[in-house]
């Protein structure tokens, strides 16, 4: 039998006490204000009618992408976060082949195309590669996998992977691959989901026919993906943190609390970014 998932009410109640920690020692007027909006608005949910539903069914990485993938390209919550630093990383490279891994719809694969990168793009879904090369025609795109890339060794100037690693339990394996196909000096660009939402609930959340869907996220702390790349024969040139903006932290409970919502979100770091060297 299988086990009901997390409802809509068990996440606002998290929300109300996320928001209220963040507040415990806010300074300024209103702090207190907030604090007791938090409780008032806890205690309403936990003795009124709180929100109905569930968030959604879960589904493996085949089955999730290809329900995804028709309504991919709409802007996505952690989209404009990422965007704006990760052309700042890959802007100054110089016009080469490029590996987009794990390129979904060809987001990226379009936007090294459009900077004169010959693009090859690699992801495991199908319905997300057909709508690549429909963006795309002239490009090269493959069906596979992060653990065992289609490439040969030292193949590409530049590889970039876009929020996936997040999908794979172990990054090294993804990360050594990502090393191996890359030339010696060549780069290794990555984003991902930051591990303190992942570990907050955050997960991989999409429409679909039947409701609300999504696919589970593993949090990998930095120091798993410097290991990794480390014992890859890769060398750190760049990281940051891109901090949670209020257009970022569009979750199933911001229209039902939307104060504690941003109370409980916003700041927060979002996402990793890391530019590797291959040596």
């Amino acid at each position: 039998m299988t086990e009901p998932g997390p409802t809509l009410e068990e996440l606002t109640v998290g929300v109300e006490g996320l928001a209220l920690l963040r507040t415990l020692y806010a300074e300024g007027a209103d702090a207190a204000g907030a604090r007791a909006a938090r409780l008032t608005e806890t205690r309403a949910l936990l003795t009124g009618d709180p929100p109905a539903g569930t968030l959604g069914a879960e589904l493996d990485l085949t089955d999730g992408y290809a329900q995804w993938a028709a309504t991919y390209d709409r802007p996505l919550r952690l989209f404009g976060l990422e965007e704006p630093p990760l052309r700042r990383l890959l802007d100054p490279l110089p016009a080469g082949e490029v590996l987009d891994a794990a390129c979904g719809t060809g987001r990226w694969a379009a936007y090294l195309a459009g900077r004169g990168h010959s693009v090859t793009g690699v992801d495991q879904s199908p319905a997300m590669l057909d709508l690549a090369r429909a963006k795309l025609p002239d490009a090269r795109f493959e069906l596979g996998d992060l653990s065992a890339l289609p490439l040969p060794d030292a193949s590409v100037d530049a590889a970039v992977c876009a929020l996936a690693l997040v999908h794979v339990a172990d990054p090294a394996v993804a990360i050594g691959e990502l090393a191996r196909v890359v030339r010696p000096g060549g780069r290794v660009v990555i984003s991902d989901v930051h591990p303190f939402l992942v570990m907050l609930g955050w997960q991989a959340q999409f429409p679909t026919d039947h409701g609300r869907g999504f696919m589970r996220l593993h949090h990998h702390v930095p120091s798993d993906y410097v290991t990794a790349a480390l014992d890859a024969g890769l060398a750190v040139r760049h990281y940051e943190e891109p901090r949670l903006t209020v257009e970022a932290v569009a979750t199933p409970t911001a229209e039902v609390v939307p104060d504690a919502n941003r109370a409980a979100y916003v700041g927060l770091p979002g996402l990793l970014l890391w530019e590797f060297e291959r040596s």
